[in-house]
């Protein structure tokens, strides 16, 4: 038997699962992921977990388009009632102590209550995102422990190895096995352990497939048909969604796409809620200020972020990006004529 002794490989798996907060989201997205996953898997087959996220993505923009309407007509609102703001501005202009700054603050924040506007109620949506946002992470960086056909795959692919001559396995799997050992601090990694080679498994990059192959000669012949069904599950527009964007091509489209799309919606939001205020105001001008910094922020830290996570979720956030976009557009319009 062999293993590579430093905590066992189910500590690995432990360390990937979202904490006790998000764990229940992870749990209940995952049981729907599986099911839409496995609906769309029996009709197309190849690019099914790419069309899973499109689709998953669609739905959750669907299930959050109440509150995208709220935050649109607040936002017009907002602006039609500038006018009325700036007057309340105009009234405490030059008094900059303490106690009027805390009057003018609350007269505004009743104003735009009785108005039915709210200036935290853009935000709601994002907020209610960001779970989501996470435990797709943990779907995506441990997708056999969500999506049953993948979990079978990933099965049936360490059985595969388990059959190759015991020495010649540990030739080809112990730099890899070892990676990982390095990686998560693990005790031990048992190479004749079905659930162990699962996890070696899912930490495979494409190129040591290719190198791990060639050390296997004849002896792959049953792995073949095996990797290519992983393949065809995880591949999506020649993107392996399962496996980090990193910064070689295809790859780096990913966190490109994120960037873009995220600086997109963010200077569409930017120009249909700026303020009609005046340029001497101090508050429009912090606004401004941040609603500036934010707009290239924003695009930055999530190109960043997508570098290092599954290509799946920068592709779920840059597909939510473009039906946001799409949204904002058409209710903007909307509710542009509606209180015109």
């Amino acid at each position: 038997m062999f293993e590579f002794f430093l905590m066992s490989a189910d500590a690995i798996k432990m360390a990937r699962q979202p904490g006790s907060i998000l764990s229940p989201i992870a749990t209940f997205l995952g049981k729907f992921y599986d099911i839409l996953f496995n609906g769309i898997h029996n009709s197309v087959g190849a690019g099914a977990l790419g069309l899973t996220i499109i689709i998953f993505t669609l739905i959750v923009k669907l299930v959050l388009f109440p509150l995208m309407v709220k935050q649109q007509k607040s936002s017009v609102k907002m602006q039609q009632l500038q006018p009325e703001m700036n007057k309340i501005r105009e009234k405490y202009k030059g008094k900059t102590d303490t106690m009027s700054q805390q009057r003018m603050a609350l007269e505004l924040q009743d104003f735009q209550k009785k108005n039915g506007v709210h200036l935290m109620g853009g935000c709601l949506p994002m907020l209610l995102q960001l779970p989501i946002l996470y435990a797709l992470f943990y779907i995506f960086q441990n997708p056999y422990a969500y999506v049953g056909v993948i979990r079978e795959n990933y099965t049936d692919i360490a059985n595969a190895l388990i059959a190759i001559p015991e020495t010649l396995r540990v030739e080809a799997l112990t730099d890899i096995a070892q990676n990982l050992v390095n990686t998560y601090k693990i005790q031990s990694l048992d190479l004749n352990n079905v659930s162990d080679m699962v996890m070696l498994v899912a930490n495979i990059k494409a190129d040591e497939w290719t190198a791990l192959l060639q050390t296997l000669g004849d002896n792959s012949a049953a792995l073949m048909p095996l990797l290519e069904t992983k393949n065809h599950i995880e591949t999506f527009l020649t993107l392996p969604l399962v496996s980090k964007c990193g910064l070689q091509f295809p790859g780096v489209l990913v966190p490109i796409a994120a960037a873009l799309t995220t600086y997109l919606q963010s200077k569409i939001m930017m120009v249909v809620n700026k303020p009609n205020t005046s340029a001497d105001d101090p508050a429009a001008q912090m606004t401004n200020s941040m609603n500036k910094t934010m707009l290239y922020f924003m695009p930055i830290m999530m190109g960043v972020f997508c570098i290092n996570v599954p290509a799946g979720l920068g592709v779920y956030w840059t597909i939510s990006n473009v039906f946001g976009i799409i949204q904002q557009v058409i209710l903007q319009k909307y509710y542009r004529r509606k209180f015109a």
